[in-house]
């Protein structure tokens, strides 16, 4: 996993940014509602990089986003890692602005089963 977050990963927007900040990520994150077209935009990304991690939210609108995204940075050369989007979707959560409170709960259980093991 620490050798895919040297790749760039691409979010929808400024909340998906915030969201990933607000956990810790340090690593370089990509909005895509820049203004740019989708091709515009796979265009300017597989020149700059080759490969990155994409990031969408989980509802109906984000796969569809994820898929397009995908198929076009693919085709225009760029390797495109959508594990963390796979192994996200599993917990159903619908955005990406979801996993902070997912995050949180996750440590917060994990803390108290450690404190119930001492």
């Amino acid at each position: 996993m620490e050798k895919n977050l040297e790749k760039p990963i691409i979010v929808e927007g400024n909340h998906d940014v915030a969201a990933l900040r607000s956990i810790g990520f340090k690593g370089e994150i990509i909005k895509l509602n820049d203004g740019n077209r989708i091709d515009d935009f796979c265009m300017k990304i597989s020149s700059m990089y080759r490969e990155v991690i994409l990031l969408t939210d989980f509802d109906r609108k984000g796969k569809d986003l994820k898929k397009r995204l995908e198929t076009t940075l693919l085709y225009d050369g760029c390797l495109v890692d959508t594990y963390l989007w796979r192994s996200i979707t599993g917990f159903s959560l619908k955005s990406v602005e979801d996993i902070p409170y997912f995050y949180s709960t996750l440590k917060e259980n994990l803390e108290g089963k450690n404190r119930k093991m001492i």
